[in-house]
């Protein structure tokens, strides 16, 4: 790939020479690229531009578009992502390699970013989406400790349906469990766990529970006791309440049905607490995005997704799912030759929001070791000061387009920029670019005529 970005500012201006300055990624030191510019810059513009030229050399391109300003690429085709289209990806297909896939990584992977986007999930709710992801596998066939079992095909939505009517069980297991597997698991297991619900065991245990905490509570007062009457009466208290106990637990024991009550009260530790892992379940697919019903993108190389229509937790969950089924597929098929070669271009619009402090987050993954597997990372926001060091030092390319002079202080500090090339800036006509070639270890930023 050979992208034209304009003519060098100080040939054109000192030496009168037309001086070409390219985006050439395998002479870089990887192909990530950071493209900065507040709002009227030409953010869109020269963003399309880049895109373009990638997908007319051929390198395969995802887009995720938080503006809906992108879809008129070359060659490309976009999908809305919402409630109305209902397009989706199955979060519960797992990477199958015995090393780095599975069932608990996919489990772990699922909780840790409900948590990054909802700061609201509780360690209880936490433990309970893993059991609950984990019983869903199971009831599938799908084993985290037996590899032999993680190979399925995937399922669209209008399959399931058809299976489900058809009450076909044994069919459905050839394929992966989706989330409405996950969230009808689910609420049998809430029924199952109401009080006043069908299921008597569940109660007599919760009334067990309760008698078993006023015994405990007695037995402190007991033990505390001080005047001369008190000791009698709190024991009387005592016996009885142990009488209410034994009968308690003879009364769970007879309602026993399938010998697992105990286990899911303690896994799911409450109704309260699975009902609202439930409900956090259906608030962040109340768009869709985790249906089994993916885009009609066919073979299309360039494709536009277009999540505008998201909320800021649901587009965080989606680009952070997608980017992992990405890296692990180019994972899969090996490093490149060269190490250099570009081959897939991910494209994050308004990046910013996306990046993570925690070093196991898939961008901060793929902005490390993605390079040898010919991925490139390309972002978009309206200034760099929004990124982690992390990222801004690990990038082969960086293209200013303007910023507003309250960032100038720390964009100086965070890119080793002068100020006097910030001044030189003139939006849509000179922009500040920075190539890291190898061999330079701390390359300037140079004024690049556009315009």
């Amino acid at each position: 790939m050979k992208h034209y970005l304009g003519k060098s500012e100080y040939h054109l201006r000192q030496k009168q020479q037309d001086y070409p300055v390219n985006y050439e990624p395998d002479k870089l030191i990887n192909a990530h690229l950071l493209v900065c510019g507040m709002s009227g810059t030409g953010k869109s513009f020269q963003s399309s531009r880049l895109l373009g030229s990638a997908a007319q050399a051929g390198i395969e391109v995802d887009v995720f578009d938080v503006h809906d300003e992108l879809e008129y690429i070359p060659g490309a085709t976009a999908c809305r992502y919402s409630q109305a289209t209902g397009y989706g990806y199955n979060p519960l297909e797992l990477d199958t390699d015995p090393h780095t896939g599975g069932v608990n990584r996919q489990t772990e992977y699922l909780v840790g970013l409900l948590r990054e986007a909802s700061p609201q999930l509780g360690v209880r709710q936490e433990m309970v989406l893993r059991n609950l992801l984990l019983d869903t596998y199971a009831l599938a066939g799908i084993y985290h400790d037996n590899p032999n079992t993680w190979q399925r095909d995937s399922i669209t939505e209008a399959q399931r349906r058809q299976l489900t009517d058809a009450r076909n069980w044994q069919a459905l297991k050839q394929y992966y469990p989706t989330l409405d597997d996950l969230k009808s698991y689910g609420r049998r297991k809430l029924t199952a766990l109401s009080i006043g619900g069908d299921n008597p065991c569940i109660s007599a245990l919760e009334q067990l529970t309760r008698q078993y905490k006023r015994l405990n509570t007695l037995q402190g007062k007991y033990a505390k006791a001080s005047s001369d009457d008190e000791p009698d009466k709190l024991g009387k208290q005592v016996n009885t309440s142990k009488e209410h106990c034994t009968s308690g637990y003879a009364e769970f024991i007879a309602a026993m049905q399938t010998g697992r009550e105990l286990e899911d009260m303690l896994k799911y530790d409450s109704a309260d607490t699975l009902a609202s892992v439930l409900q956090r379940l259906e608030l962040l697919n109340s768009a869709g995005i985790f249906r089994a019903n993916p885009p009609p993108f066919g073979n299309a190389p360039a494709r536009v997704h277009q999540i505008k229509s998201l909320t800021t937790e649901q587009q965080v969950l989606f680009v952070k799912l997608r980017l992992r089924a990405i890296f692990e597929r180019h994972k899969q098929a090996g490093a490149t030759r060269s190490g250099t070669e570009l081959r897939h271009v991910i494209f994050l619009d308004e990046a910013h929001k996306f990046f993570s402090k925690d070093d196991d987050d898939i961008i901060n993954v793929i902005a490390r070791e993605a390079r040898k597997f010919g991925i490139g990372l390309w972002c978009a926001s309206q200034s760099p000061t929004d990124f982690p060091d992390s990222f801004l030092t690990n990038v082969g390319a960086t293209l200013i387009l303007g910023l507003h002079g309250s960032h100038w202080q720390r964009a100086t500090s965070k890119l080793r920029i002068s100020v006097e090339t910030l001044k030189h800036i003139r939006p849509k006509q000179v922009v500040a670019v920075q190539l890291r070639k190898d061999g330079m270890a701390d390359p300037p930023f140079g004024n690049v005529v556009v315009g």
